[in-house]
């Protein structure tokens, strides 16, 4: 079966996502994390895509069906789909091609304050080389503006800035209930308090998914 993390921009996913991978024979989607590929390209796609982030919209449901085509075609196994589906639409469309994938067997909810949203997203930096995250307040690098893993440069992404960080909350709130109430519905949703430490929130997801059926790697 394939699992859904679902949130808003702040609340973590990529991080429980990676403690997930490490225990379980999961592949892994990152929606943010392939954009952002796109725009590195410099492409004429890419141009777009990197106008409509800074801006704290989506891309179109007609791109992002092509992507997730593509990565599945490339990708067997259960999948890890982190930032995907947003909106309900782009829900009906996933549920359709894991059909004969095993499906959707659960859907993560991590629920955070929207002050404690804005405050992580306005305080990350990332490094422009290998992509390592830092909180300039929880977490900061040793030296500023330097990554601590390879040395490489420090930055803010423009869709984490302020302005633009309020507009993508709004835009997540209003493309995502529709989400969560589809899988609801189907009782696959399980809300996870991410309002707390990296460690007890991977504790509660990770015995939630061996309670699902899922299997660690070490087991």
């Amino acid at each position: 079966m394939n699992i859904v993390l679902i949130g808003p921009p702040g609340s973590g996913k990529g991080t429980q996502a990676k403690k997930i991978l490490a225990d379980f024979d999961f592949i892994y989607f990152s929606a943010g994390d392939t954009l952002r590929n796109l725009v590195k390209e410099g492409s004429s796609l890419g141009r777009k895509v990197a106008k409509i982030m800074s801006q704290g919209k989506l891309v179109s449901d007609q791109l992002m069906i092509k992507i997730i085509e593509d990565f599945l075609a490339k990708n067997k196994g259960p999948v890890i789909f982190d930032g995907y589906p947003r909106g309900l639409d782009q829900a009906i469309f996933l549920e359709e091609i894991l059909a004969d994938r095993g499906g959707v067997g659960l859907v993560i909810n991590l629920q955070v304050p929207q002050e404690v949203l804005l405050d992580r997203l306005s305080s990350r930096v990332i490094c422009q080389s290998c992509g390592t995250v830092f909180n300039l307040i929880t977490n900061p690098p040793q030296k500023e503006s330097i990554c601590d893993a390879c040395g490489g440069s420090l930055y803010q992404r423009d869709d984490e800035k302020p302005e633009a960080a309020k507009k993508r909350l709004i835009v997540f709130n209003e493309q995502t209930k529709p989400v969560i109430d589809f899988f609801k519905r189907k009782e696959l949703v399980f809300n996870v308090d991410g309002n707390q430490s990296i460690g007890v929130i991977y504790k509660i997801i990770k015995e939630r998914l061996v309670e699902s059926g899922f299997t660690p790697v070490s087991a």
